[in-house]
């Protein structure tokens, strides 16, 4: 394998700005992740992986040996790329690949701007787990590419239908004319217990706001039913992937 020790190296100094620049990630059309089983997973998904870039201590240096994108990279020179406190070592840089959607019945789950990468990776992961059919963004959400978002979902972008779309009323709209039942998730006084809607409709559309500010009025009142989550009073709301996981396990 070729070592690399300086930072001044061009695969180096392409894997920093991977981690930190959407712009260049959509320029570029590469992706950067880190850890053994992220890097592990997404290969797994049939994703070749254009550079593994491994630190000189870490242990799994051997599981990449007959793998020719691999380098390895002095270990302080790996430490001023990776974006976590304790790295197992591991990165690769793949290039992003087409997220496959089409619309068939089903459970969907709709993220309208949601902005903290950890809530949307973890949303995608428990939509995965609870076996939702797919997931649709609004594109003023954080980057699907961001390196948290592929640690926290474990690559699972790559197995479950993602669509990008321009806005949440462009979402409503998609799944009304499909006949689908469009959810919000919104704390109003028209809103009902989720523990009161029936969701054995074939086809059923949920969406989930905003940290900060939810989902706006205007859009919630195109959906077809509005539903809340019952909480203790002490305790103003949830957070929004806590809610998509009380929500989703409800879903099916």
């Amino acid at each position: 394998m070729e070592k690399i020790v300086s930072r001044d190296n061009k695969l180096v100094k392409l894997a920093k700005k991977l981690f930190e620049d959407k712009k260049y990630r959509d320029a570029t059309n590469l992706f950067v992740c880190e850890s053994m089983r992220v890097v592990e997973q997404v290969i797994k998904n049939k994703i070749a992986p254009q550079n593994i870039i491994l630190s000189s201590q870490s242990k799994y240096i051997g599981k990449f040996s007959e793998y020719k994108e691999a380098v390895i990279v002095d270990h302080r020179v790996f430490e001023s790329i990776s974006s976590l406190k304790n790295s197992d070592g591991v990165m690769g840089v793949f290039n992003k690949v087409k997220l496959n959607f089409e619309l068939t019945k089903g459970n969907y789950i709709i993220l309208d701007r949601i902005q903290n990468a950890g809530n949307l990776g973890t949303i995608i992961r428990t939509a995965v787990a609870f076996g939702i059919d797919g997931v649709v963004i609004t594109n003023d959400s954080v980057d699907i590419y961001n390196p948290a978002i592929i640690r926290a979902t474990m690559g699972s972008i790559f197995v479950i239908p993602i669509k990008f779309i321009t806005s949440l009323a462009a979402a409503i709209d998609l799944f009304k004319k499909a006949n689908f039942k469009v959810y919000a998730s919104i704390l109003n006084d028209k809103a009902v217990d989720i523990d009161r809607v029936n969701f054995s409709n074939k086809s059923n559309a949920m969406i989930l706001g905003n940290e900060g500010n939810g989902i706006k009025i205007e859009d919630a009142k195109k959906c077809d039913e509005m539903v809340y989550i019952p909480i203790n009073k002490t305790v103003d709301s949830l957070n929004v992937a806590v809610a998509a996981g009380i929500i989703i396990a409800k879903m099916k």
